[in-house]
């Protein structure tokens, strides 16, 4: 076959994956990572690193391996960089006690060491994550939503919502507690 055909029919291969996986696949890792352009630019490293695979039709399972690249992506990612842990003022204005992405906070930290690989990527896990996100009070899910799916840090929605942190990180833990929950009975 004409080299020219097979390099198209891979384009074509790798943009229909694309449009079948991209949002997931970005999706996936802004849910890990806080940071929009750091999200982005680890998707984006999946799909440059599917397009230098040189047989394609030898990944037997392509959304096992587009989510296990990530999952990969997203743990050199925190490797490199440093934990960072902040500080809660307490209503008084002194520093209190230490947050930092414990499974107490992070149902992604949680369903990762507790859900397998293969849940976590399948649409059912989507479909069974939003109706226990729909289960939940409105104020505990617009905190769980924007802060582990959209990244949108603590202090950004203390500023925009006029909400106090100890508040909002209340709301974020009861999320989670209630999310595990819900996980727990579905596993």
């Amino acid at each position: 076959m004409d080299i020219a055909v097979v390099n198209a029919q891979r384009e074509i291969k790798i943009t229909k994956l694309f449009g079948e996986f991209g949002k997931r696949i970005l999706a996936f890792v802004r849910s890990r990572i806080d940071d929009v352009d750091e999200a982005e630019d680890i998707a984006q490293d999946v799909w440059l690193q599917l397009s230098r695979q040189t047989d394609l039709d030898s990944i037997q399972h392509m959304p096992s391996w587009l989510f296990t690249t990530a999952r990969n992506r997203v743990t050199d990612y925190y490797r490199k960089k440093r934990p960072v842990r902040m500080t809660i003022k307490g209503s008084n204005g002194e520093e209190g006690d230490e947050y930092n992405e414990s499974e107490e906070y992070s149902f992604n930290l949680w369903a990762g060491s507790h859900l397998p690989d293969m849940a976590l990527e399948s649409k059912e896990f989507w479909e069974e994550l939003n109706k226990a996100l729909a289960a939940l009070p409105e104020e505990q899910r617009d905190v769980f939503v924007a802060h582990e799916l959209y990244g949108v840090p603590f202090n950004q929605m203390v500023e925009e919502w006029k909400v106090p942190l100890n508040t909002l990180l209340g709301r974020k833990r009861y999320a989670v507690e209630k999310l595990r929950k819900h996980f727990e009975s579905y596993i």
